[in-house]
C-alpha cells in the first residue's frame, strides 16, 4: 500500500499567503511522477495482456492497487494510465491536479505518494532544480488535506472494503462524479 508521508515540524514552514495549492516544485514532481506511473501501468497493461493478478509481489505496478482490480481487463488498465495522464497535465498546466473520478483518486493518492517519496530522497532534483524553490516544498502532507474531498477510495486497501463509498466498485472507478467535472471523451489517449 502507499503510506502517507510525515508531516515534517510546523516550525520548518513560515508562515505565507500561498493558500491551499501545491507549489511549483510539486506540480512539477506530481506531472513527472504521473506521467512514469502511467507507463508504468501501460508496460504492465501489455504484460498481463489481460490475464488477472494473483500476488502482490513481482514487482508490477497494477498488482500495488486494492485487490479488487487484479481481474479488470486490458482496457480497465489503459483507462487507469489515462487517469494518470489525465492528472499529469494537469499539473503541467499550471494547476492542481482536480479528480473527476475514483480512479483518478486512486491515481493522485498514488502520485502524491510517490512523488513525496521521491522528492524527499533527491530522486527529483535533476528534474526540479530549475523550477523556483518555495519554503513549503517539503510540505507533502498539507496537500493531502486539500486535494481529496475524502479517502473513502483507500478503504480498498483494508481487508473488509467500506462499501458505502461512491463508485468504490472498479467498474464504476471512471463513471465521473459530475458530469459538469467530466474529462473531454474526445481527448485522445497516449501511447
Amino acid at each position: 500500500m502507499y503510506p502517507v508521508p510525515d508531516r515534517p515540524p510546523d516550525n520548518e514552514f513560515p508562515a505565507d499567503d500561498r493558500g491551499p495549492e501545491l507549489t511549483a516544485r510539486q506540480r512539477r514532481a506530481v506531472a513527472v511522477t504521473a506521467t512514469q506511473i502511467a507507463d508504468a501501468v501501460r508496460v504492465d497493461t501489455a504484460l498481463l495482456a489481460g490475464r488477472e493478478i494473483d500476488s502482490p509481489t513481482g514487482g508490477s505496478t497494477l498488482a500495488e492497487l486494492p485487490p479488487c482490480t487484479w481481474g479488470c481487463g486490458s482496457r480497465w488498465r489503459r483507462r487507469l494510465a489515462q487517469a494518470f495522464d489525465d492528472l499529469a497535465a494537469d499539473a503541467a498546466a499550471g494547476s492542481d491536479p482536480e479528480p473527476t473520478c475514483t480512479g483518478e483518486q486512486m491515481a493522485l493518492h498514488i502520485v502524491v505518494v510517490t512523488a513525496a517519496g521521491r522528492h524527499l530522497d533527491g530522486d527529483l532534483d535533476d528534474l526540479l532544480h530549475e523550477v523556483p524553490a518555495h519554503p513549503d516544498d517539503i510540505d507533502w502532507i498539507s496537500p493531502l488535506d486539500f486535494l481529496f474531498e475524502n479517502y473513502d477510495v483507500l478503504t480498498l486497501f483494508d481487508p473488509e472494503p467500506d462499501s458505502d463509498g461512491v463508485n468504490l466498485d472498479p467498474e464504476d472507478w471512471f463513471v465521473p462524479f459530475e458530469d459538469h467535472r467530466a474529462r473531454d471523451p474526445h481527448r485522445g489517449y497516449r501511447r
